[in-house]
This record gives structure tokens, sequence and C-alpha cells, in this order.
């Protein structure tokens, strides 16, 4: 028995970690992609076309029969495609994994009542901490086109620092683009304790950032004088905060409603700083005040009517009318106030939403190639990467889609994608999933089987309608079941697995029947069998 788990040890070692290692040293493949048309953005359109994949970066790009093609180059034919820039959706809660309590609710809200009036500061974690990136995930991205997203923590007045990524992958280093992006703040309150109103949100905002101005100012001074003078006690908040308010680096400020976008500006004039206004989807209303001060806006793709609105207030299906009609054109608005904006999928979770949304903004009167700047170029350029991202041209990051037809028309399809000039084949969207055809809830004795030895698990499966959760457990440790589905008799899920303090995700598919179950996981290094049987239940 000891053998054997030594023996499936280092399997999962080798997996783990060798495995990355060599996909890391290989070198990049170079690709000529040839007769597409090209929509770079930047510049004027190519109807016959030919785009140099090298090391991650376009190469060149232009007429087909003026560019060679390498000798080294894997031609892909691409006649009747059309090649666009990524998108990037510039705030998404897209991976972010939050950090759990440091102390139970009970005691918080015990602490809060005791002290109901102390403003107390809270820091946010910064994203990149909290990433846990998602293979489903990234591929339901890729098919409606999105290879860049801006994530950031939704939660706490100060909620940290945003991290831009590009979708190449499930390992969180290689993903990185820009760390840290901005700071991000929210109109929030706190639940039982301070601030409990939005006057109170406001007076801890002024009060932080004079804080921090103070602390800077006394800082500085000590740095200069230091002999003679009291040091100055570390505050780690103020740390963090000095940045945004005295060196002027960005804060992007999430408004739920044209209140909030009042206060973020209030907010910036009084204290010169350098915002972003993200959210936003009543913008069209004081649209006035922001052509007076411009400051670039996120706008979300969620329609649904902030609680304050009055549409809200005026019945469910009132509420109804204004996210099917009246928010949708927020975007079509800030277009010809002549405001420049990006579009995000700020609030939504469902990429086949963002997909309709934007279709719907259109619908309403944005313009195609307006939409298509505001997912490109324009929050390439809000977030500082606009050398390297937001368009096709020679010496910029490979983020590209290729589809057959334009890119947001109904019957579109993205084919392939291309993301730091990694190839990406898009998957069809698989049919709508069939009602579970039996229920997995339960003990199951596995056994994982691969040239490498086999694993004895027992699997605690829950069930809830056509999504499956639960845990694997084994002499190597528990290991989460995240993201199953049972569609008929089709059993998919993915295991969080910890080995030696490092964790990866393994793919399972497979089939369910009533008292068995069988499939292949899915790891780096190839295919393990798993085949199990359920545990009876035992009589009281």
């Amino acid at each position: 028995m000891a053998k054997t788990i030594v023996k499936n040890l280092i399997f999962f070692i080798l997996v783990l970690v060798i495995a990355p290692a060599l996909v890391q040293a290989d070198v990049s493949p170079t690709y000529a992609l040839v007769n597409c048309r090209i929509v770079p953005v930047g510049g004027p359109q190519v109807e016959k076309g030919i785009i140099i994949i090298r090391d991650g970066l376009i190469e060149s790009i232009g007429t087909i029969g003026i560019i060679k093609i390498p000798e080294d180059a894997e031609v892909i034919e691409a006649e009747g495609l059309t090649a666009y820039p990524g998108l990037i959706s510039a705030h998404t809660n897209f991976f972010i994994e939050p950090p759990k309590e440091e102390r139970p609710a009970a005691e918080a809200l015990q602490t809060a009542e005791s002290q109901p009036e102390k403003p107390v500061a809270k820091r946010g974690s910064p994203a990149f901490s909290l990433l846990k990136p998602k293979k489903t995930t990234i591929e339901a991205l890729h098919r409606i086109g999105i290879t860049t997203i801006l994530a950031a923590a939704g939660s706490g007045i100060f909620a940290g620092q945003s991290v831009l990524i590009n979708l190449n992958g499930e390992a969180v280093e290689p993903m990185v683009v820009k760390n840290p992006v901005a700071l991000h703040i929210n109109f929030a309150t706190e639940r039982g304790a301070y601030p409990s109103s939005l006057m109170g949100t406001m007076a801890l905002l002024r009060q932080s950032f004079l804080d921090a101005a103070y602390y800077a100012s006394h800082r500085t001074r000590f740095e200069q004088l230091g002999r003679g003078m009291k040091r100055p006690e570390y505050n780690p908040f103020l740390e963090d905060l000095v940045p945004y308010v005295v060196d002027k680096k960005p804060i992007i400020f999430t408004c739920a409603n044209q209140e909030d976008i009042k206060r973020a500006l209030r907010l910036r004039d009084e204290f010169k700083l350098n915002i972003l206004i993200s959210g936003a989807n009543e913008a069209w209303r004081v649209a006035d005040a922001l052509r007076k001060t411009p400051v670039p806006l996120f706008i979300s793709l969620d329609f649904r009517p902030p609680m304050s609105s009055e549409y809200s207030q005026k019945g469910e299906e009132e509420k109804r009318r204004a996210e099917k009609d009246i928010y949708p054109a927020n975007a079509k608005a800030l277009s010809q106030a002549g405001l420049p904006f990006a579009l995000t999928s700020f609030g939504l979770s469902d990429p086949a939403t963002i997909q309709k949304n934007i279709r719907a903004a259109i619908y309403a009167g944005l313009p195609a190639d307006e939409a298509l700047k505001a997912w490109t170029i324009t929050p390439a350029k809000f977030l500082g990467v606009d050398s390297i991202l937001g368009s096709l041209e020679r010496g910029k990051i490979a983020n590209i889609i290729l589809t057959r037809g334009e890119i947001f028309d109904e019957k579109t399809e993205i084919e392939k994608v291309f993301v730091d000039g990694v190839f990406f084949p898009v998957e069809k969207k698989a049919a709508e999933a069939q009602p579970a055809a039996i229920n997995v809830a339960g003990t199951w004795k596995a056994a994982v089987r691969s040239p490498m030895g086999e694993l004895d698990l027992t699997m605690e499966l829950e069930q809830e309608g056509s999504k499956v959760s639960g845990a694997l457990t084994s002499a190597m440790g528990r290991w989460e079941i995240r993201e199953g589905t049972l569609s008929g008799s089709n059993l998919v899920f993915s295991i969080e697995a910890t080995i030696m303090g490092q964790t990866m995700t393994m793919e399972f598919s497979g089939t369910a029947e009533k008292d068995s179950l069988e499939g292949t996981i899915s790891t780096a290094m190839g295919n393990a069998e798993l085949r199990a049987s359920r545990v009876p239940k035992t009589s009281p």
C-alpha cells in the first residue's frame, strides 16, 4: 500500500510541477493567418490580408502577396474569416475568490454595536492574490471574443487593487499584463457597523484621503529631518492609500447610479484625484456634468435599473420596460454627447448575457464601429496599455479573434482565438443541458487508474437539480469538486487538487448510472480513468 501511494504521489508531482515547466520551455510557434479580412481598429481595413504571429506578438500585418510567409510558420487558411483585436472587458469580478472572514460574523457585529461610530477603514485585498482562473469560464469568454479582462474584488468600500490579465491559460502568473492597475472604491455601507449610511461613507472617504495626505507629509518631513523628530507610526492602510491621494495613481469608483457619479466627481475635484468611473449605467442622466469635466467611463452592460431609480419604484412591469428599452440606450446617449467610454461586463456573470447585451446597446442606437472601439482600443487607452493591446498592429500582443461574419451580428460565430500568440480553437457551444437522469448524491468508492498506478478515492457528492458539488478524499488529501453538471447521464466537473502546497485543476468527464460512475480525468500530462460504485446507505 505504501509503495502504491508513493507511485501516485510521484505521478501527481510530475503532473503539477514538471509538465508546466516543459510547456513554458517550449518556443512559441509561428503562425501565418492568410486570406482573412482584417479589421485592425487602429487603421484601414484590409479585405484580403495576412497576419504573421511570432513569439506572442504580431510580427507583420498587411495585404496578401506583400507580406512574405516565413518558412517556419504554420499556415492557417482564414478565407471567409474576419480578424479583429481580442475584446477587453475593463472591469469584471471573474475569477475572484473572496478571502475568508478573519473573525466570526457574530463577533464582528458585537464589536460594531459596542463602537457604532468608530470610523475604521478596511484594506481591500489585491485582486491578484484572489485570482482563481477557471478553464470553463475562460473558454466561455473566448467564445464571445473576450481575451483580456480587468479583474477586481467587488465588496467593501476600499475594494483593493485590480489586475489586468490575458486569458491565455489557467496559471495566474503568465496571465498578468499589468498589476496593480488601479485602486477600486465602492459607494457602499457596512451592515451593522460604521459607516451605515452613504453620508457616513462619504465622510469616511474624505477623512481617509485627508489622513493619507497628512501621513505622507509627516513621513516626508521625518525623512528629511530624521534626528530630533518623532518617528511617524506606520499605518499599512494609509501606506496603501498614499500613492493614489498624493502620487495621483488611478482610482476607479464604482457608481451604481447617477448620485454615485456626482459623489465621485465631487471627491475628484476636492482632492484632485485621478479617477475613472465604472458601472455608471445612469451616466446619460449626468452627461452635462461629465461634459464639463470629462472622466474616463467604463459603462456596464448590466441594464437592470438601480434600486434608487424611478423605474424601480414604479413596480416590476415598469422596471422590466426600463431594462429592455431605456438603459440599453445609455451608450448611444453618451456617444451623441461626445463622451468617450468603454463598455464592460461588470455586474454580469454569464458570457451569453454579455454578448446579448452588446447587441442590445447596438440595437438601441450605438453604432457598431463605436461598440468595437469601446471593447478594444478605448479600454486599452484608459488602462494605459494601448501601446501593446487594443488594435491589430505590428509589435503588439497577438490577441486576435477570427469570426465568420461581423463581430456583433447575432449569427456570427467566433472560430479561432489567439491570446499572447497562443492558438485556442473555439469549440461550439454545448447544447442546452438536459435534466439530470438520476440523483448521484451520496458516497461513492472510486479508483483512478493511470500508467503510474492506481489511487483509491472516496467521493462525497451533493446534487441540486443538475448542479453537482462535493469532494474527493484519498491518501493524498481532500480535493474539492467545482462546476459540476449532470446533463441526462453525462457528468462533468472540475477537481481543485492541492498537492504539496500547490493547487491545480483537473477536468472529469463521464457517465453516471444509478450505482456506477465512470469517465476520464484530464491532466497536464495525459488522462487517467476513474471508476466508482455507490456505497449503499446503512440502515439505522
